[in-house]
């Protein structure tokens, strides 16, 4: 009788830091799955050929020009081996968000099956590997390019290098400060799966060392942030959408209490704006995070939505630390701490970033009025017509 062999199931990751690549590599063969790794992104189609794998998770490279090479490897797999998944891991926000809204020429042509940021949460990553890579090819490829014809794969020319966002010097050096991160993240979780002889130290000093390497990536997305503002380098992708909706899902997100500290006076029906719903939710995030910061944890905090002639306003009332009338001046000055926030963690660019980018968003962002019981944040945006 004849045994049935089964095929493996090979993952190609193409990823050049060596140390990132043996921890994703050990985490993908602790998975069941059979991990190749390379680093040389030149050796991407004879590895493919040579290894048949069932999904390929390609990093985000950056080339010496400052320009990545995801989107040119990903579209080259996807012309030569229309049925290979391909899994796009990465630091550059920017790349990150143009994959997930799919809507450019490359990212539709790059196809990305799954995307994965750096640093990462391990079970969500293995999640994200596990869904591509035991998702049948018809139904993987059906589904993506039933609404696309014959124009599966558009002609990539000067298109696609015109519509790269603009890269730096800095961002590179945030793309090389990430890696590191990742790792150092990876490891923690790993350690915190393996509890030893003293589970309450051991577990407290793991969690304390993840809450700073969270500190330290969003202050390295924050410097990118500022650095792509400073520069007139970010990219928006603006679409219409409700921002009722949008607020409703921000307040929820710092709804983890147990008892409910943030109310939302919303309108009836939705209000609709243009804008990119990320970032926009980035300054919502900001605003929430910092009057949940700093107020105590049983002080309400009260979010209302309101139509104002031709904008959207949202505010933001807490009843925190308050802003020194002397200092109110400088509160939107990059790297600026009020007198009384500067014992607590942050970076002093989350307003800053936050007022620019409502700024790009032909809207605006103030403090509408403060005391030493709470402050109002207000937040403005153009309606769509």
């Amino acid at each position: 009788m004849a045994i049935a062999t089964v095929a493996p199931k090979n993952v190609l990751l193409v990823e050049d830091d060596p140390a990132l690549s043996k921890l994703v590599g050990g985490l993908l063969d602790e998975a069941g799955y059979s991990a190749i790794t390379i680093g040389d992104h030149a050796l991407i189609g004879a590895a493919v050929e040579r290894w048949s794998p069932r999904c390929v998770i390609l990093d985000g490279e950056v080339l010496p020009t400052g320009q990545g090479r995801s989107w040119e490897d990903a579209i080259a797999i996807r012309r030569a081996h229309p049925d290979l998944p391909v899994l796009m891991f990465s630091a550059d926000s920017d790349a990150l968000a143009e994959a997930r809204a799919g809507t450019s020429t490359r990212s539709r042509a790059a196809s990305f099956a799954g995307i994965v940021g750096k640093p990462f949460v391990i079970e969500e990553f293995l999640a994200t590997v596990r869904g591509v890579v035991d998702r049948t090819p018809s139904v993987w490829d059906v589904g993506r390019h039933a609404d696309e014809g014959i124009r599966v794969f558009p002609d990539i020319t000067q298109q696609i290098v015109t519509a790269w966002p603009p890269t730096d010097l800095f961002a590179m050096v945030v793309h090389e400060l990430r890696t590191p991160l990742t790792v150092i993240r990876g490891q923690t979780q790993l350690a915190l799966r393996s509890i030893g002889p003293y589970p309450t130290r051991e577990r407290r000093a793991l969690e304390t060392a993840l809450q700073q390497m969270d500190r330290m990536a969003r202050l390295i997305a924050d410097l990118l942030d500022q650095s792509r503002l400073s520069s007139n380098a970010l990219s928006l992708k603006v679409v219409a959408f409700d921002l009722v909706s949008a607020l409703t899902a921000a307040v929820s997100r710092y709804e983890y209490g147990e008892t409910r500290r943030l109310s939302f006076q919303r309108p009836p029906g939705a209000i609709r704006v243009r804008g990119d719903p990320e970032r926009i939710a980035q300054i919502l995030d900001n605003l929430l995070d910092n009057s949940v910061k700093y107020s105590s944890a049983d002080s309400p905090i009260e979010v209302s939505l309101r139509v104002d002639g031709v904008e959207a306003q949202v505010r933001v009332a807490d009843h925190g630390v308050g802003v020194p009338a002397e200092e109110r001046a400088r509160l939107f000055a990059p790297f600026y701490r009020t007198s009384r926030t500067s014992d607590m963690p942050g970076t002093g660019l989350g307003l800053h970033i936050s007022q620019k980018l409502a700024e790009r968003h032909g809207g605006r962002l103030w403090l509408d009025s403060s005391s030493d019981i709470g402050s109002v944040f207000a937040f403005a945006l153009p309606l769509a017509k």
